[in-house]
């Protein structure tokens, strides 16, 4: 079989800097590079093409893997060059981890099976973009499609919402390699509390608000210490805003951990924060995996992507999105309560187990390859309709 994959990362980048024996920059990243490199050992031809590089490049890692990258244009993949390049390869079968319209579209008209596996949410408020959404869900549902994977029953559901069966979708999740079961229950600390957030910076993940909330609780005299993990486009914005509200001593910009770092600084955290906006287009983050599993208690936004898990649970606090103010009061409330703050890491495991998918990424790709003895059909449990079946 002749396999390609549309992906944002490049992979030829991260292959080459694990095998030198580089750590791993996100979650599950070693998993999915050799689950590929291995899947291209049964293949006639593997090609990966990533979307967020600086250079356009095509590198035969061996006679059988291909790893390429076509850079982005505005953000978004461009998507006439990723189909010239596919032609070239000549797929029989397609993995599809961009929702890209033009590029399904493709696919569907040549007739080449594919896999949209997806980690993405469509909860659109403009018309413009729900129209788009509702476009993409009308392809996705085609009869062609077999399967369609994304991240977590959330995002699932927001297929469902534009128009895909939920027989056809599957919620995965990464290998669970961290777990609540090997981390204590957490007491609220003496002294500062730690206050962590970890993902991209960006005005749209809400950490204007965690400075905001930062501002307020000094204002209060709340004892705390705050570190956002991470890189992006709201970095020199973020450290002006901590400078002006003179919490300098008080808020750290950590820039970008290694995963193994991101690990050790929630388990020293008091509280991890995911005050994300709502025209974020969260799915389920890592970073509230990771916070569940290493018992830390969580504030977080009302985003739709967290309200079937976390709307009504002792682990976290939600508040308002674009709310500093709530989302202070938010934190306050846990840091502030040594009963209700031992409740809630104490509430992490549980909520843990809930919220992971046993069904993996790499085990859905097998699935639908056929590969291992398993079948879609022998993952329908898994689909949609089966969790939701779950969960009552």
């Amino acid at each position: 079989m002749r396999v390609a994959i549309v992906q944002y990362g490049v992979f030829h980048d991260r292959y080459e800097a694990l095998k030198a024996g580089a750590p791993e920059t996100y979650y599950a990243q070693a998993y999915s590079v050799n689950f590929v490199a291995s899947l291209a050992g049964r293949c006639e031809f593997l090609g990966v093409i990533g979307v967020l590089g600086d250079e356009s490049t095509e590198i035969a890692i061996t006679g059988q893997l291909h790893s390429a990258c076509i850079p982005a244009i505005n953000g978004s993949p461009n998507a006439s060059a990723i189909i010239e390049l596919l032609e070239k390869w000549r797929p029989d079968r397609l993995i599809l981890q961009a929702p890209d319209r033009a590029i399904l579209r493709w696919a569907l008209k040549n007739g080449i099976d594919t896999l949209p596996l997806l980690a993405d949410s469509f909860e659109q408020k403009s018309l413009r973009r729900q129209v788009q959404a509702f476009l993409l869900g009308w392809l996705l549902n085609r009869p062609s499609i077999r399967a369609v994977g994304n991240h977590n029953v959330p995002s699932s559901l927001s297929l469902k919402r534009i128009g895909v069966s939920a027989d056809k979708i599957f919620p995965w999740d990464w290998p669970h390699e961290v777990s609540p079961e090997n981390h204590p229950v957490k007491a609220l600390p003496p002294g500062p509390a730690k206050l962590v957030y970890v993902g991209s910076l960006a005005s749209s993940k809400g950490v204007g608000d965690c400075i905001e909330a930062a501002h307020i609780l000094k204002s209060e005299g709340v004892l705390f210490d705050m570190t956002l993990v991470g890189g992006g486009s709201f970095t020199d914005e973020a450290g002006a805003l901590i400078a002006r509200y003179g919490l300098t001593d008080q808020v750290r910009l950590a820039g970008k951990l290694t995963h193994d770092k991101v690990i050790e600084t929630l388990k020293d955290a008091t509280l991890s924060m995911a005050p994300s906006w709502h025209v974020y287009p969260e799915g389920l983050p890592m970073t509230i995996y990771e916070a569940l599993a290493t018992r830390t208690p969580l504030a977080l936004s009302d985003h739709p992507m967290f309200q079937l898990y976390f709307k009504e649970t002792p682990a976290a606090r939600m508040a308002p999105e674009r709310n500093p103010k709530a989302l202070a009061a938010a934190i306050r409330k846990l840091i502030t309560d040594e009963a209700a703050y031992a409740a809630a890491s104490e509430a992490t495991g549980d909520l843990w187990n809930k919220v992971k998918c046993d069904l993996t990424w790499g085990m859905l790709i097998k699935a639908w390859l056929g590969e291992g003895g398993m079948s879609l059909e022998s993952i329908r449990k898994d689909s949609l309709s089966g969790r939701l079946a779950e969960l009552g």
